[in-house]
């Protein structure tokens, strides 16, 4: 399974992105770049919620995370049953395993009768990925997916989304200003710069790039 574009334009109040090409496999995709690099409207791209020129391909399920998730109404383990009866079409017994082993494997079992809305950032962002996870996509997009997790509960989830990309085949690609995330979760990373593409390589080779932008960027993440 695989994400890819080719000679992609997109115009998006006052900003313009260009990249001549991007992929994403099950080995991981990363775009990496500040704030206004262009990261986020390159996902939303990709998943066909922007209006595009290029060419673009990507598998038919698709899910994704964002740094401020929204959440459905409800308790946490609704959230996470409905989505997967809806997406899957299986019947309530196996939505409510699927939902509970999702909630256990970001760590969310006893927030599970919680009405979502009330749930911190931090747990939003869990339930988030969990969601996106039930549903068992064949490409997974997550953009600052970890922002507002604790320091000491990200090792688990990189480690979550990088067993399930790795067991099933999914395409993974990241938006992050976190280099730990890249170096984590990616094998391949993009560098984005005022919407254009700057650097493209091997993620662990990023901390060896000559160019003062590139490692500035690294410099300035977020911790791991």
């Amino acid at each position: 399974m695989e994400v890819s574009v080719r000679a992609l334009l997109v115009r998006r109040d006052g900003f313009t992105l260009q990249v001549e090409g991007c992929a994403a496999d099950a080995a991981g995709t990363a775009v990496l770049g500040p704030n206004g690099a262009g990261k986020t409207t390159l996902l939303l791209a990709l998943q066909g919620l922007l209006r595009a020129e290029g060419t673009c391909a990507r598998p038919d399920r698709c899910a994704a995370v964002f740094a401020r998730p929204a959440v459905l109404r409800g308790s946490a383990r609704w959230n996470l049953t409905a989505v997967a009866r809806s997406v899957l079409g299986v019947e309530r017994a196996e939505a409510e395993k699927r939902a509970a082993d999702a909630l256990d494997a970001v760590d969310l079992r006893h927030a599970a009768e919680r009405e979502a809305r009330t749930l911190s950032t931090g747990q939003r962002q869990r339930l988030a990925l969990a969601r996106a996870l039930v549903v068992e996509p064949h490409a997974l997009f997550l953009d600052e997916p970890f922002a507002n997790v604790d320091a000491d509960g990200r090792p688990a989830l990189r480690a979550l989304v990088r067993d399930y990309a790795a067991r099933t085949g999914c395409a993974l690609l990241v938006a992050t200003s976190s280099y730990a995330d890249a170096l984590a979760l990616c094998a391949r990373s993009f560098v984005l710069r005022g919407g254009r593409v700057v650097h493209d390589g091997p993620t662990a080779a990023l901390a060896q790039v000559d160019d003062p932008y590139v490692r500035a960027l690294l410099a300035e993440g977020p911790a791991p």
